[in-house]
């Protein structure tokens, strides 16, 4: 992203302004992770994970076809978030 500050020298105003151009660069591409890389970031094995998707209790996952199961990072730390407690009560 360009950045171009004008001092008060430049425009003969005596406050700075800032004018930032738009971005043009592309969005960075989706990281998407594998079950079994999943299954690595949370210390559970791809079984598990199939296990909690089939009960709906895991992390949120992307299905891009029959077979390919995906995870978006986002997902698993929102997961993660979620499971977090600080009692054993309740």
């Amino acid at each position: 992203m360009a950045k171009h500050t004008t001092t008060a020298a430049e425009t003969g105003d005596s406050a700075t302004s800032t004018i930032t151009a738009a971005a043009t660069e592309p969005p960075a591409p989706m990281k998407l992770l594998t079950s079994r890389q999943a299954g690595e970031l949370l210390g559970v094995s791809p079984e598990t994970l199939e296990r909690w998707r089939g009960a709906g209790t895991g992390p949120a996952y992307v299905r891009l076809s029959g077979r390919y199961i995906r995870y978006q990072p986002d997902d698993l730390e929102a997961f993660i978030q979620n499971a977090r407690r600080n009692s054993t009560a309740g």
